[in-house]
């Protein structure tokens, strides 16, 4: 590896090469540094998707850097790609992951640069590049770990004194302690619990009870699902074409097709979606209303589910008595979040989609 340290995978790897010549409060500070990023558990949850490798570690980097000072090693803040102070992991490292790809469809080589393709999540295939390769090796054992995450958290909440450390990386160290809401694990088991089933009869399946002589049964996915997307002046483009990202997710799922009606303060018309949509066309941009799109849906028990995205900046509705649609309700950020679950989550689930 070509980095002093890098941690992942339950342990701490060290090179001895690079260590060799480096004084022993630089060694400090360079191990330090690899147990703070364990503590904020980087290496085992959080982990940004779409990111590469290198995305992650500077990501990180900026995380300890605008929080923890260091005399003997030098790191990465925020304000050396532009970027505002006081972000999360998730944010820094999507950041960073468009300026490197930026930097790349530009020709232009930095040290940062890396063959990010070969580093996705899903492990897609690319060339090696040189550039960057010390901050691509510091994430390299980075992966999702439920467990080590869990085992991290038991040794914070006994912690009784955090020595030299700051206040402000403290309460992130802490904070990193408390669930966090996975949109994706929500919004699976949202569909999961609306998927419907259509029973068909058919001579080319036998019957179980009395064989050919008996037509059987065959079972088609059949589930209607609506989504409310806010439109109004509040939400941006951007917000939008990352819910809208989200909804083609739901094509994966075995799920055919999806009504989709922006509103603001009324109802816009409902579009259907066959296939994963790339064009966006926004209407609306007021103020904002749920009611009538809580009414509509009251009125179509045909649909199976309905999605609502939204800042959650209006008005709580009126949901009817009649009404059985299950809801989800999918914010920005979790500020949002904070300020909107408890008269959200009476109606249904909830959940975010941070961008970046």
């Amino acid at each position: 590896m070509k980095c002093h340290f890098r941690v992942g995978k339950g342990i701490i790897e060290v090179n001895p090469d690079l260590c060799e010549d480096i004084s022993d409060k630089e060694l400090e500070e360079r191990l330090r540094v690899e147990v703070i990023r364990i503590l904020l558990k980087h290496p085992y949850d959080r982990q940004p998707e779409g990111c590469g490798v290198t995305a992650r570690a500077l990501g990180s980097n900026c995380v300890i850097g605008d929080s923890y000072q260091l005399q003997k090693v030098e790191i990465e803040k925020p304000e050396d790609f532009k970027l505002p102070p006081k972000g999360h992991f998730e944010f820094y490292a999507r950041c960073i992951q468009k300026i490197l790809q930026n930097m790349e469809g530009q020709g232009q080589p930095d040290e940062y640069s890396e063959d990010y393709n070969q580093n996705q999540d899903e492990g897609s295939g690319g060339s090696e590049d040189n550039f960057g390769k010390e901050y691509a090796d510091i994430a390299a054992n980075w992966q999702q770990d439920e467990l080590m995450a869990a085992q991290v958290n038991e040794v914070i909440r006994d912690v009784n004194s955090w020595g030299s450390l700051p206040g402000i990386l403290v309460e992130e160290i802490i904070a990193s302690t408390k669930a966090r809401v996975d949109y994706r694990k929500i919004l699976a088991g949202f569909r999961a619990t609306i998927l419907s089933e259509k029973r068909r009869l058919t001579r080319m399946r036998p019957n179980r009870r009395s064989g050919f002589d008996a037509m059987g049964s065959r079972y088609d996915f059949t589930t209607r699902m609506i989504i409310g997307v806010d439109s109004s002046g509040s939400i941006s483009t951007d917000d939008l074409k990352n819910f809208y990202s989200t909804i083609n997710r739901f094509f994966q799922y075995g799920i055919q097709q999806i009504d989709v009606v922006q509103f603001d303060t009324a109802l816009g018309e409902v579009q259907t979606l066959l296939k994963a949509s790339e064009t966006i066309k926004v209407t609306g941009r007021g103020g904002t209303c749920f009611q009538p799109f809580i009414d509509f849906v009251a009125k179509h028990p045909e649909y199976d589910g309905a999605l609502i995205y939204t800042d959650g900046y209006a008005p709580q509705p009126s949901i009817p008595a009649d009404m059985r649609t299950p809801l989800c309700w999918v914010l920005r950020s979790e500020r949002e979040l904070s300020e909107h679950e408890h008269w959200m989550s009476q109606s249904g689930r909830v959940c975010v989609i941070e961008n970046p």
